[in-house]
């Protein structure tokens, strides 16, 4: 063997031994205290929703429908048991009390767990804050989604809490009606009806329902006015005839303006109907087989009319 061939061969085998200990010290490194090294599992309870879980396990939604062969329409119930992904977070380790105390000048700042169901306005309304002082204390808008097992903090009431009630009517109407809390304003309104849709993103599409757990186009429009009790009819070409018209081709389409649309490009057969989040985004119930969903506005050329309902 030539001088230049073993000082090769030695060169390869000191970048063999040295490649080795390398990968070797990788795969022996253990695994981050503060994440799991392996899949572990959990088992679904009442009120648990999809994204939810995976907000407390400190993984991506895609990730736990990826490992389960799940989707975002899919339905889970209490007792099934879903995979969680090796790397997630163990929810004891994670720094997500259930409700903390904050004293400040002025009362004190408390958290709260999203549930499944709820709507940044009716948060805001149950803890006696307004919705403004909700969204500012959080760093939120009118249209920021809220997601089961999120924490938000509620800053030191300004207006009355609403009393414990067992009726459900009682809870959901506006204190206007019973005295114990001022009329929300115009802008609360209009942050009422738009925190309702979001809180839907996920519902299932079923024809002529307006909630609680599924909708048909209109029936969304229908439930998210009816919680600042504006009543509309359940049907969209009926609602094109509702509020003030509004020129989307000269004018701004505003949040909470109602667009519409129609399979067949004829204004007078209008089949579907969407609520503005702003002049880019509107959310929908989309139909059969998908979801309440945000999306895209449709192309100036495919709105057949734009409606403004008065909430003030």
């Amino acid at each position: 063997m030539t001088r230049t061939r073993r000082a090769l061969l030695g060169a390869g085998i000191a970048l063999s031994i040295s490649i080795g200990g390398v990968a070797g010290s990788v795969a022996a490194a253990p695994p981050s205290a503060s994440t799991t090294s392996s899949e572990t599992t959990y088992v679904v309870r009442d009120g648990d929703a999809l994204a939810g879980i995976a907000y407390r396990h400190g993984i991506r939604l895609s990730t736990l429908l990826r490992a389960n062969s799940l989707h975002l329409e899919s339905v889970i119930h209490p007792g099934d048991t879903l995979v969680i992904p090796a790397g997630a977070t163990p929810p004891s380790t994670r720094s997500t009390p259930a409700r903390s105390t904050v004293s400040t000048a002025s009362g004190s700042t408390t958290t709260y767990v999203v549930q499944r169901g709820d709507a940044l306005a009716g948060i805001a309304w149950k803890h006696g804050v307004r919705l403004r002082s909700l969204l500012a204390e959080n760093g939120l808008s009118s249209t920021s989604l809220i997601l089961p097992g999120q924490q938000l903090r509620i800053p030191p009431g300004t207006v009355p809490a609403p009393a414990a009630t067992t009726d459900t009517t009682a809870r959901r109407t506006p204190a206007a009606t019973t005295g114990a809390q001022a009329a929300p304003e115009a802008s609360d309104s209009l942050g009422t009806v738009l925190s309702y849709l979001t809180a839907q993103i996920g519902a299932p599409y079923k024809f002529f329902s307006a909630g609680p757990e599924a909708f048909d186009c209109s029936g969304l429009v229908v439930a998210a006015f009816r919680q600042v009790g504006v009543s509309l009819p359940h049907q969209s070409r009926a609602l094109a005839k509702m509020g003030t018209s509004i020129d989307w081709r000269s004018e701004t389409i505003q949040p909470g303006d109602l667009v519409f649309t129609s399979a067949f490009d004829d204004p007078e057969r209008i089949t579907h109907v969407g609520v503005a989040l702003d002049a880019r985004r509107w959310i929908h119930a989309v139909g059969y087989g998908r979801t309440v969903s945000i999306g895209s506005m449709p192309a100036t050329s495919k709105i057949m009319a734009v409606q403004r309902i008065d909430v003030g």
